[in-house]
């Protein structure tokens, strides 16, 4: 797993062999992760170390005996983790944009909406969707009529639409009543079941 933590004075954890840096275990805590996600491109050379980080991260913020305070200082690595782990990778930013929409739908559900903040802005939340599929929603609609005759390509596309949009189902709700973005996003969520 991770070896690149760069050691701290608030770490128990013993750095490993030849490297100056502990070993990240089930007991590395949350600030170490955040100094690592900190770091420069080249601290982490491995696009599956990021991808192992991030997975621990969203394990540990789905954790309920931690405070919510903790928890979502987890899901900021987790997100962090993964725009990391795809500039390594080469992944397609929409994998990215995803996985953070996961993370930040969840920090939603479960603790509530917070405009302006970096995680829990379920406005911010929609419309960074809905700028990312860069279509409108009736060009996706008439796209998905006969998606089974597209080229693999345009397949891949509506999938990552619905990738996108799949997340957001259970944050309806924490868009106010007279929020534009309301109708807007029931109109998207309603067209995941003809998407592949």
């Amino acid at each position: 797993m991770l070896s690149n933590v760069p050691e701290s004075s608030s770490s128990s954890e013993q750095p490993e062999p030849g490297t100056g840096y502990p070993r990240v275990s089930s007991g590395t805590g949350v600030a170490d992760m955040e100094r690592l996600v900190a770091l420069p491109d080249d601290a982490v050379t491995s696009w599956q170390d990021w991808e192992a980080l991030r997975d621990q991260a969203v394990g540990r913020m789905y954790d309920d005996r931690q405070d919510v305070e903790t928890r979502l200082r987890w899901a900021g690595v987790a997100i962090a983790a993964c725009g990391r782990r795809d500039v390594r990778s080469g992944f397609d930013p929409a994998r990215t944009l995803a996985d953070e929409a996961g993370i930040r739908a969840y920090a939603i559900r479960e603790f509530g909406v917070v405009p302006g903040d970096a995680i829990r802005d379920a406005a911010d939340l929609c419309r960074t969707v809905f700028l990312h599929i860069g279509r409108s929603r009736e060009e996706v609609a008439a796209e998905a009529v006969d998606w089974r005759a597209l080229p693999r390509e345009g397949m891949l596309r509506l999938r990552r639409v619905k990738n996108l949009l799949t997340p957001l189902r259970g944050i309806v709700d924490a868009l106010r009543p007279d929020d534009p973005l309301r109708p807007e996003l029931s109109a998207w969520l309603a067209l995941i079941p003809e998407l592949p």
